[in-house]
């Protein structure tokens, strides 16, 4: 019999969080604890990192998923953490990237009748009617552990959401009575990834490849306009070879990730206005606002394919 954050814990190691960057409260006692426990029996549990602000932990989590690309869990303080990881999150958002923000709930019961139950002034202010409004415009999904029972369930979820393509953050919140009850082991069912894992993006059908080639072969003046396909580093030799094979003018338009050699011939810049005007085949990939429709338009005639 352990308690639920214990196999809270053992659910983060299974969903591949190895670190967690931290800001913590009164609301995570119960994991600190175990934790805690963790190290002094040798067991595996994710490495903690503090941080001394919760736009510092968003942040590093996100440069982590940048760089490996596996998300990694981020432990706030209930609705003030929330709040002021919010800014990161929207960041995170916008460049797909996969992270798990966690945020302890005060507690629900007022007068002892559960382990956990609020001891503290704190637990009276910091209780708002929908924490998850904070962040639910920044996230792809939230939910709140209703039960250690499924912990590991509802970990696996939280994985094969945020890495499920487009990536991009979730968020679950954690009551304190919830992480201190206990459960036998052989009641807390484990999801392997071989079986739950992200789902993966479809390509295109071979018709539709078909029929990019032949645009391409057909086009006189091809134009690529990207703003993150650089989160994918084989994307970018391979749009590198595309391009110097068909001709291709790149141009990255407010990119957050480098999408092509600035060393290339086929680099354009940033500003894709002067070269719509003889564009007859354009490619959007990986770009949401490929220009400012106020400032720039393209010519009717010209065939536009986004991927």
């Amino acid at each position: 019999m352990h308690t639920s954050a214990r196999h809270f814990i053992d659910g983060l190691l299974e969903s591949g969080i190895d670190y967690l960057f931290s800001n913590l409260g009164t609301d995570h006692v119960t994991l600190v604890d175990e934790l805690a426990q963790a190290q002094l029996e040798g067991r595996a549990a994710p490495q903690v990192v503090l941080c001394p602000h919760e736009n510092v932990a968003i942040h590093m989590a996100g440069g982590y998923a940048a760089v490996t690309g596996r998300g990694q869990g981020v432990m706030v303080h209930v609705d003030a953490g929330t709040a002021n990881a919010a800014m990161g999150l929207h960041n995170l958002m916008r460049a797909r990237l996969p992270v798990l923000l966690m945020a302890g709930k005060s507690p629900f019961s007022l007068h002892g009748e559960l382990p956990g139950a609020r001891d503290n002034y704190v637990h009276y202010v910091q209780d708002p009617f929908d924490i998850g409004s904070l962040v639910r415009p920044y996230v792809k999904w939230e939910y709140n552990l209703p039960s250690g029972v499924v912990a590991k369930e509802v970990l696996r979820r939280a994985h094969t959401v945020m890495h499920s393509e487009p990536a991009g953050p979730v968020y679950l919140t954690l009551p304190r009575e919830t992480l201190i009850e206990p459960w036998p082991a052989d009641r807390v069912r484990s999801y392997p990834v071989e079986r739950y894992g992200p789902a993966q993006q479809g390509n295109l059908p071979p018709e539709a490849v078909q029929q990019v080639a032949r645009s391409l072969m057909q086009a006189r003046h091809p134009l690529v306009i990207t703003s993150y396909l650089g989160r994918k580093p084989e994307a970018v030799q391979a749009l590198e070879e595309l391009a110097l094979l068909c001709g291709i003018r790149v141009v990255e338009f407010s990119p957050s990730w480098l999408c092509i050699s600035r060393e290339s011939p086929c680099f354009f810049g940033f500003d894709p206005a002067p070269y719509l005007p003889d564009t007859d085949l354009g490619l959007l990939l990986d770009i949401d606002v490929p220009w400012l429709p106020h400032a720039t338009q393209p010519r009717e005639d010209t065939q536009w394919l986004h991927i």
